[in-house]
């Protein structure tokens, strides 16, 4: 068999060389190759020229090694020369292809210089060849030199330059100006984005005991054909949310249901069922009064609007009404305010301040010191601060303490872009690289 009938150092050099040729010269052609076949023979012209270059490169290699088997720990045996052969193709193209895309997501360029490529694509071949030279320095070296290079590959496609962090922003509809975020002592963010560092821009109370329930009572009618399963002698509304759970029927004939989720009545009015349900927080003798009271919405309690459809009012103490959209109906919340899990939550909100008008809509508005102003509204209150051309708006429920909200307005700043990266979802990958580099970065 022909050999390579030389001193050590030039067959070193010669094996290397000739692997390095494949990157350098053999990949470059292909890629053209593929280009031309793709364009001249559609999908079947591409296997082909994918195939046949697999096979020239792999004889390519082999009849390399055979020359200068005499420096490589697998030249020894037929079986050995094609799995070298094997192991440079492969490694050598998975490093390739590794450094093709770090050097892209670093934007150095290289793959739009033919003389870059062809001089630096070769050294993913050579290393691995490298691998299995004679002597432990050799292997040695090219396997540390593998691995810094796959580990400072590794750091580029795991990083998001800034150009893919302003796509990302741009398609989730994110300004960067207007992004604030800030972290409350005794509050979790509820948001829907994840900051990190219990950073948001609404929250609720860490502590569950601290919400209150909520109370709300719904006013809703039925026709009576639309029936099901009968509840204590009572058929049952389809759509109605009380088609299951208990039934007790009260002395005056009225029915109580209750399911552990909502509870009330069921009333029958003309050719309609009009169910009165409130949330478990709900006084049980408030609904049965409010069932007892349920009458047709008068034109004050629709508040003057001509209104489609039958819709049925009730009297509550303390609550307030307003009319729902399908099917029609009436909602009754507490009119204190000062209940519910809405009465405790935070919320940031952000605008540029010449859309925003301060006292827009107050009941209060007040100078609070340190560019702090105080504004309450209906169902909420809070503080104003102005930073550059964005005003920054921290406003509570009312059973949140007024301290907390101070702070957090003087503590909420814009976002870092770690910040934006973490709460941006992910881009939809387009290739094997995007899928490879989101891969990367859950680690």
């Amino acid at each position: 068999m022909l050999e390579l009938n030389t001193s050590k150092p030039v067959i070193v050099a010669a094996q290397l060389g000739a692997a390095w040729a494949v990157g350098a010269v053999a990949l470059p052609m292909t890629w053209q190759a593929l280009l031309l076949g793709a364009f001249a023979a559609g999908g079947m012209g591409l296997l082909g020229v994918i195939a046949l270059a697999g096979v020239a490169v792999l004889v390519y290699l082999i009849v390399v090694i055979a020359v200068t088997r005499t420096a490589s720990v697998l030249g020894a045996t037929g079986g050995r020369r094609v799995l070298w052969a094997l192991l440079v193709m492969g490694g050598g193209a998975v490093g390739w292809a590794l450094g093709w895309a770090a050097t892209d997501a670093a934007m150095l360029g290289v793959s739009r210089n033919p003389l870059l490529t062809s001089l630096l694509g070769g050294i993913p071949f050579a290393l691995v060849a490298a691998m299995f030279l004679r002597g432990w320095q050799f292997s040695t070296a090219a396997l540390g030199l593998s691995l810094v290079l796959i580990g400072a590959g590794v750091v580029v496609l795991r990083q998001e330059s800034p150009d893919e962090l302003e796509v990302r922003l741009a398609v989730n509809g994110v300004h960067r100006e207007t992004t604030y975020v800030v972290a409350i002592p005794g509050y979790l963010p509820t948001d829907d984005r994840d900051y990190g560092n219990g950073l948001g821009r609404s929250f609720q109370p860490k502590n569950p005991d601290a919400v209150p329930p909520d109370r709300y009572i719904m006013i809703t009618a039925f026709d009576q054909v639309m029936l099901g399963e009968q509840m204590c002698g009572q058929p049952t509304a389809l759509d109605s949310r009380l088609t299951w759970g208990s039934c007790t029927v009260e002395a005056d004939g009225l029915v109580y249901r209750n399911n552990q989720i909502e509870h009330g009545y069921q009333v029958p009015v003309s050719h309609r069922y009009v169910t009165v349900v409130g949330t478990p927080a709900v006084d049980h003798d408030l609904l049965r009064a409010a069932a007892l009271s349920l009458h047709r919405a008068t034109a004050g309690e629709l508040s003057n609007q001509k209104q489609t459809g039958e819709y049925y009012a009730v009297t509550v103490p303390g609550y307030i009404g307003q009319v729902t959209g399908i099917p029609p109906g009436m909602i009754y919340v507490p009119t204190d305010h000062a209940a519910g899990a809405q009465s405790v939550a935070i919320s940031l909100y952000v605008a540029y301040a010449a859309d925003d008008s301060i006292c827009f809509r107050t009941t209060e508005c007040t100078p609070d010191g340190a560019g702090l102003t105080y504004v309450r509204n209906e169902d909420t209150h809070g503080y104003l601060v102005r930073h550059d051309e964005v005003n920054v708006r921290v406003l509570g429920g009312l059973g949140v303490d007024k301290m907390v909200l101070r702070q957090a307005a003087l503590n909420a700043r814009p976002a870092t872009e770690e910040e934006l990266r973490r709460a941006l979802p992910p881009p939809e990958p387009r290739t094997l690289v995007d899928r490879l580099r989101q891969w990367l970065r859950t680690f």
